[in-house]
Parts: C-alpha cells; structure tokens; sequence
C-alpha cells in the first residue's frame, strides 16, 4: 500500500528493465542487507540519505528527487518511465532494499555509502547519536502515541507502538520483560525499550522504531500496524535424514583446522535438539579410518543420492560442508559472470578442474529442483565463495567477529582455471544475474547459510579455544541462546549478527525461496 505505481528504470548500457509491483521487504532488512566488512548502512543512516534527497524537506521525494534517488542508488544515470512515483522513507527503505536484492550487480549498498559520505563532507553536518533509542527519538515517540494529549500512555498503546513497527509477538515478550503500568514520560517509554532492545537482540527493536519514526514525521503521525501474517506452521517431520561433510585435508599444503569439529559439533546438536538419529546422519571426515567415509568426490556424490533417496513430503534433510570453497572457469555459458563456485573435495587436486570438483550448478540441482515438494531442506556451506551457492532468491547478510587471525577457506584454482578467472573480471554479468536469482519456485521448504559472498572468503579460525568455521561457531551459538528450535530462522540471523562484532572481513547471508520462509522457525 506503500507504494504501487509501477515503475520502468534504464540502464544505457543494459535492456529495460521492469520493476516489479510488490513492495514486500520489512523494515528492518536494511541493516542485514548493507554490511561492508566493519561497515554497513543502519536505519539512521538511511533516514540521513533520504533527507539529503528529500531537497524541500516535505517528507516524500517526487519528481526529479524521485530521479535522483534511482541514479544515486543505482549508480549510474537512469531514467524513470513512469510519472511522479512518491516515496517516504519506509516505502525509499523498501525500494533500496528490493533493489539490490534484485540486482546484486548495482552494487547499491556501496553507493549509497559513497553517496552519504559526499553529502556529509559537503554540508559538514555532526553524524547522528549512535544511540537510536535516545532521548530525542523517545521523545518524539511518546508525543505521536499521546495522541490525547493526557501525558499518560496506557500498555494497549505501548503495544501498537510496538506492532507498528513490525515487533512480532510483542505482547508476551513485554509480559515477560516484567509488567508495567501507565508511562508518563519519554524517560519511562525510554527505559521500556531499551529493556525490550536488551533482552530481544534478534528483534532489532531500536533500528524498527527509528524506522517508525521517520515514518510518523514524513506522515504527521504513526502509521497504522501493517497486517503482515505469520506464514502457516510447517508440519511435522517424518523422516529425518543429515549429510555433514568436513574436510581438513590433512598433510596437503591446503590444512585446515576447523572444519571436522563443525560438522561433529553440528551432529551433537542435531541429535541433542532436532530428533535426528546416528542410523540417518552420515558423516564424511577424514578421522574415521574408514575409506567408504573419505570425503573424496565420488563419496560425495553418492552422499548426496543418499540423502535424497526416498525423500518426500514432510520429511527433512540437512546439509553442511565445511572445507575449502573455489572458483573455476563457466565453459558452459550458462553463467553471467563466467564463473561457476565449487565446492573442494578432498581428492580435488587429483586431476583437472572442473571435473574433480563439484560446482554450483550441481548444488543447485540437487537441493532446489530435484527438492520433492513438501520436503524441508536446510543447508550449511561454512566455505569460502558460498554466497550464493545455492543461487536462491530472497537473501539476507550478516558479518562476523573474530578471535585472532583467521586462514581462509579457500583453494586456489589450477593454473589453466585461474588465467580464465582473469579473463571474466572484465565481465559485466549484467541482468542475467538478478533473472537467475529470480527464477525459482517460491513452494520449495529450502534454506540456506552460507559462509560469505562469492567473492569473499570464509574464516578458518581459534575461537574460545577450540579450531572452527566462524559461521558454524556464530550459528551455533545464536541456535543455543535462542531455545534452538524456539525461534525464527530470521531470528537466528539477527541474533547471530548481534551477537558477533563484525570484525571478519567476510558476509554470510541466509538464502531461501520466500519471504514467509525467513518467518518460518527454525527446524521446527
């Protein structure tokens, strides 16, 4: 209802492109979005650019401040086809973020940080509060819900506020905060959210209300809740089966440390939380002395005809790789950036590329359009260039913190793969890219976490003592302060985002086929 005109932007150096009608992402996707390495866009920054671009101050861009919102977030000179579109700041929030989502090639989180920077500089303007629940913003918040003006908010109003938002399941996590009675003063209403924000990081309650309040000052007041439904519960697991492979490749120059103890930390805890048996886990390490367990590729392969041999609707199935990640050469053409991402068995280096290694393309294969409908699948890939592994289409990002100086889980290509990895930085992968994250069916039970972006790598480290994937180890830890299956799959995200500092230079992100699949809970 934000906004629904349809819009058509041109790239001069690409085709015309359709932008679609439905504005579906959530308020708070933009801090998840916009990580760079330390660095990532927040609400308070978003609100900042809107008003750079907000010229005459009234709250909405129209017109040519429409135009320059769709050359500074695309970054390059477009055209907008359709007349006099009006955007707030929620509805400027929800367009940047579909944005990139769609079209990962614009690079939009980079020029609006570009951007933000310029304009600071130039008008010598003081970075806001880093606090986004201070004084001033409750302030504020308490004079918009004190719409009679009594100096009193009741706890019905506390929870619109809250609703209003997006904060899902308010009212039994205020009951469990601690009851209290009327607020008459933005000190208390202060007090109440910081305590919310404390006690729920995964909700990211201070980034929603500074949203909600850019809002209500475009708007003259707070929006009314929107009517988001929680998407139907999953049912009930029948058959539960796991593949966890890890590969360390000991005594090779390539060594890694971590990746046996992600996958057995991973078991014990399916098998301790999730229902799943030792008859229906299959494990592929190097320390079983077992040559049928090796994680060779042609035990990987069958692993993967194993795990999905008999599958059907209600069933679950769960994969994680933990090892090396690479890039070889597309000889097929089917990729628009000329490079397909791999997955390194421990017998990759046997012979040439990419027949010793296992691509993408495979991956996707297997677990999104050989997927039975009705089938849960959930995958783990803790390796470098995973981001988007799966090449699944709604996507959302974290960064992580780390210990001491990780090694990367990444394996060089062969000689002759790497001079044709050259060759494709020159390419422009164009809309290809955003038509291919765009084309799967939205019925498929599929999620996926994966360690960092495709041009990044994935962090091989000593974290509390003990060698692992930093993205095991961040998940794992979130999966146990929220209750494990007791929160969402979004919820696990944030808390894993909020939990860890973001000093990996690396992004995971946790992909899947729809929007109602981030709401769905964890392994539930």
């Amino acid at each position: 209802k934000l906004f629904t005109a349809q819009s058509q932007f041109t790239d001069p150096t690409s085709q015309q492109l359709s932008w679609p009608r439905d504005i579906l992402a959530t308020m708070n996707r933009m801090r998840n979005r916009y990580p760079t390495h330390t660095q990532y866009l927040n609400v308070a920054d978003m609100a900042r650019i809107f008003s750079f671009l907000d010229s005459n101050g009234s709250g909405h861009l129209t017109g040519e401040e429409v135009t320059e919102m769709f050359n500074t977030v695309c970054g390059r000179p477009v055209s907008v086809s359709n007349p006099d579109p009006s955007f707030d700041l929620r509805s400027f929030i929800r367009f940047v973020e579909r944005v990139d989502t769609q079209y990962p090639q614009f690079g939009v989180s980079m020029n609006l940080m570009k951007y933000l920077k310029e304009q600071v500089a130039e008008e010598a303007i003081p970075p806001p509060d880093p606090d986004l629940l201070n004084s001033e913003t409750c302030s504020k918040l308490f004079q918009f819900l004190d719409k009679d003006g009594t100096g009193e908010l009741g706890f019905s109003e506390v929870i619109q506020l809250f609703l209003a938002a997006g904060v899902t399941d308010v009212q039994q996590i205020l009951e469990a905060d601690g009851e209290f009675g009327s607020i008459t003063s933005a000190e208390e209403l202060q007090a109440v959210v910081k305590k919310m924000d404390e006690n729920n990081p995964q909700l990211d309650v201070d980034e929603k209300l500074a949203a909600l309040l850019g809002s209500a000052e475009a708007a003259g007041g707070i929006p009314d809740p929107e009517e988001t439904e929680d998407p139907p519960p999953a049912e009930p697991s029948n058959k539960k089966k796991a593949l966890l492979i890890g590969i360390n490749y000991v005594g090779t120059g390539s060594e890694l440390g971590g990746c046996i103890n992600d996958v057995r930390g991973q078991m014990d805890v399916l098998k301790e939380h999730f229902g799943y048996e030792d008859d229906n886990i299959m494990l592929l390490t190097e320390d079983q002395d077992d040559d049928s367990k090796l994680p060779t590729k042609a035990n990987m392969i069958a692993g993967f005809e194993w795990l999905m041999d008999g599958a059907e609707a209600g069933d679950e199935i769960f994969f994680q790789y933990s090892g090396h990640g690479s890039q070889c050469p597309d000889r097929g053409g089917g990729e628009p950036d000329g490079k397909n991402e791999c997955l390194c068995p421990l017998d990759c280096q046997d012979g040439p590329w990419p027949e010793h290694v296992i691509l993408d393309n495979y991956i996707y294969k297997t677990f999104c359009e050989d997927l039975p409908d009705g089938v849960k699948c959930i995958c783990i890939f803790d390796c470098c260039h995973s981001g988007t592994m799966a090449d699944l289409s709604v996507c959302k990002e974290i960064s992580f913190d780390m210990e001491e100086a990780p090694k990367a889980r990444w394996l060089d290509p062969p000689e002759d793969c790497l001079e044709e990895l050259a060759a494709c930085e020159e390419r422009d992968p164009g809309d290809a890219m955003a038509e291919r994250a765009m084309g799967q069916a939205g019925e498929k039970l599929l999620w996926t976490f994966s360690g960092c972006q495709d041009h990044q790598t994935s962090a091989d480290a000593t974290i509390g003592g003990k060698r692992q994937g930093a993205l095991t180890w961040g998940l794992l830890d979130a999966l146990e302060s929220l209750g494990y299956s007791q929160a969402r799959y979004v919820d696990v995200l944030n808390a894993t985002k909020k939990r860890l500092a973001g000093k990996f230079k690396q992004i995971p992100g946790l992909s899947t086929t729809s929007e109602a699949n981030l709401r769905q809970f964890y392994m539930a």
